[in-house]
């Protein structure tokens, strides 16, 4: 009887070669390291060398292994079209992605819309809300995938990309009290509570000027002078940046320290991985352009759900 090739091996092969990590690919599959391991084992044994070198510290493919990645990444894509034709006579998977408000920007928005047009075998649904809310939501098997602003109490997960915040307020903004007029969004917001760590250590005191909302909500308080907002840099489009000035300069603030981005997911079948690969990767490889304020509201009601 002929030599088989276990696709699940296979997979676990291609995410140890992604990764350079036993532990981390295992993480990526919802499964554990043993597990990762038995399947290299299997898959070197059916193919008669090896595929990684392994040291205490590293983990890198072996000569045969870099022949064979090209192969079986063929090889996934020919499995996952096989599926994909079996589909269209199911219904539509439906994979729901929680994305932190402060992570989804111009960029991000489009990237997804450019996923779903890829995948239109998949019924791609958005929720936006709290890094906190959305890690919860998936850690409750409510998501599939996840992506938001590291916490500090949650490791692991697929680094994408970092993310950098300034302090903003409007050009005309004045106050005469002693107190920073401060705008951010919900009480449970991570950056929030980063923020206000961040004033509490540089002994700078401040007051509630506006809290709540959304992105936009708080955006456009900041643009009417409500206060000063700190906000990632991509959460700003062309125009925004036209009524919005460093809010360093009106008055000595901290530095906000940059966060990672990262994607958590539940355990997804062949298909939803390689679309979400996808996704991280086109994430990765963000250089586009700010669209202007327009073509934000046009992108904000793609990505209505």
């Amino acid at each position: 009887m002929g030599l088989y090739l276990d696709m699940h091996s296979v997979e676990a092969f291609l995410k140890v070669a992604e990764l350079n990590s036993f532990t981390l690919a295992a993480e990526s599959l919802c499964i554990t390291q043993s597990g990762v391991t038995v399947k290299i084992q299997k898959l070197e044994n059916i193919l008669g060398y090896p595929l990684f070198h392994r040291t205490p510290r590293h983990i890198y493919l072996s000569p045969q292994g870099e022949v064979f990645l090209s192969r079986a990444q063929s090889l996934m894509v020919a499995h996952a079209s096989a599926l994909t034709t079996l589909n269209v006579c199911e219904n539509i998977q439906n994979i729901k992605i929680g994305i932190s408000d402060h992570v989804l920007d111009i960029p991000l928005m489009q990237t997804i819309q450019s996923i779903r047009q890829t995948y239109s075998d998949l019924m791609i649904e958005v929720k936006v809300d709290s890094s906190s809310k959305v890690l919860y939501a998936l850690e409750n098997k409510k998501l599939d995938i996840a992506i938001i602003t590291q916490d500090g109490d949650k490791k692991g997960g697929e680094y994408l990309r970092s993310e950098n915040y300034r302090w903003y307020c409007s050009p005309t903004l004045a106050f005469k009290q002693d107190k920073i007029p401060l705008i951010t969004l919900r009480e449970s917001c991570r950056m929030r509570k980063l923020i206000l760590d961040l004033l509490l250590e540089a002994r700078i005191p401040w007051f509630d000027s506006f809290q709540g909302g959304g992105m936009e909500t708080i955006i456009a308080a900041a643009k009417s002078g409500l206060g000063i907002v700190p906000l990632p840099e991509t959460a700003l489009t062309v125009s925004d940046l036209k009524e919005l000035t460093d809010a360093s300069h009106v008055v000595s603030l901290p530095k906000i320290p940059s966060a990672h981005i990262v994607t958590y997911n539940n355990c997804l079948d062949v298909r939803s991985r390689t679309m979400l690969k996808d996704l991280s990767q086109a994430i990765k490889n963000q250089m586009l352009k700010m669209p202007d304020a327009d073509e934000f509201v046009s992108l904000s009601r793609l990505m209505a759900v």
